[in-house]
């Protein structure tokens, strides 16, 4: 393609019509301008495509496109929508119901240099309440991307796709998991970091992540079958030797971690939605003591969290809706 962008921003969308525009004025308002902007129509049944369509009328920017899929694919089917129709060197992605800080794409642009493959920024949790709060990765720097994905198994390295930079190459064979519902983003990232030469992690804050009670994410009752499709999937485009031999213990982790998020996203909606006791059930069920044991030797916090929850659900259950609440300003 002639004048290809050097960015691609793909934005998944669906019954969005209320965000959709500030996420989108958020690119526009970019430091950074030679990027494309794929707003990705996932068969809305709201105005969402009418808003657009206004808005990109209004902006008359050659720089944004709307794909309008015919049939509802889910978040990860329109990502690959996306993924199918970038044009750019290097790729990333914005939730439709969040928005870019101006310097988001020129400073992660920045650290894509030499055998970067990978950058993520910090971003700010935007509470119901309006506060927000600065997170990063617990690893900032570089390392090779072999490190990176014991780092993301660890939880060193956020599990979410919409901070981050990626060229576009290491794409080539890998789609996000269509139907999965949970930890697609984390599955993904693992099976990308080994691909990457270098990864780069970096502090400051670029990105606005709302939370919302009614989200994908939060506003639904998770089971463990979520995590399958995900799970497949990495099992089989990852290769042995990084779930094995020195790697076993980090892929165990993982594992683990994914277990202990399914069980708090049930914890959070057991008081009013009492099916979700049978999640909590099936992941204390689900975590063994050998487990436990390898996560030790990795991050022993997530061994006393994963231990607490087996054989004491009750308090780490308190725990948790405390952490909850003083971190995203949710409660049960």
């Amino acid at each position: 393609m002639l004048n290809a962008p050097t960015i691609s921003v793909i934005m998944p969308s669906y019954n969005v019509a209320s965000t959709v525009v500030r996420a989108i004025d958020s690119v526009l308002a970019q430091s950074y301008e030679d990027f494309e902007l794929l707003i990705i129509n996932d068969a809305s049944t709201d105005d969402t495509e009418a808003v657009v369509l206004d808005r990109l009328a209004a902006v008359e920017d050659d720089r944004l496109r709307l794909i309008t899929l015919e049939a509802n694919v889910g978040l990860s089917g329109a990502r690959n929508a996306g993924l199918d129709a970038a044009a750019g060197e290097f790729v990333t992605f914005l939730d439709a119901d969040d928005e870019y800080l101006p310097q988001f794409l020129q400073t992660l642009r920045d650290e894509m240099v030499g055998e970067v493959d990978i950058a993520i920024a910090g971003h700010l949790v935007v509470r119901p309440d309006g506060s927000q709060a600065p997170r990063h990765s617990r690893f900032l720097g570089e390392c090779s991307g072999e490190q990176a994905m014991r780092h993301a198994m660890s939880d060193g390295l956020t599990p979410f796709t919409w901070d981050k930079l990626y060229r576009a190459s290491l794409f080539a064979g890998v789609r996000y998991p269509v139907g999965s519902t949970r930890f697609e983003d984390m599955t993904v990232n693992i099976i990308l970091y080994p691909r990457a030469r270098q990864v780069r992690s970096v502090k400051p804050p670029l990105h606005r992540y709302y939370i919302s009670a009614q989200s994908l994410t939060w506003g639904r009752i998770p089971t463990r079958a979520d995590t399958d499709l995900a799970l497949r999937d990495l099992d089989a485009l990852l290769p042995q030797r990084l779930k094995s031999g020195s790697n076993g213990r980090f892929y165990a982790n993982m594992r683990l971690l994914i277990t202990l998020i399914t069980a708090q996203s049930a914890i959070m909606k057991v008081r009013n939605q009492p099916a979700a006791q049978e999640t909590i059930d099936d992941c204390r069920r689900a975590l063994s003591y050998r487990q436990i044991g390898l996560a030790a030797l990795t991050r022993p916090p997530f061994a006393a969290a994963a231990l607490l929850l087996k054989v004491f659900p009750r308090p780490f259950a308190a725990l948790y809706v405390r952490y909850s609440a003083a971190s995203y300003g949710l409660t049960q």
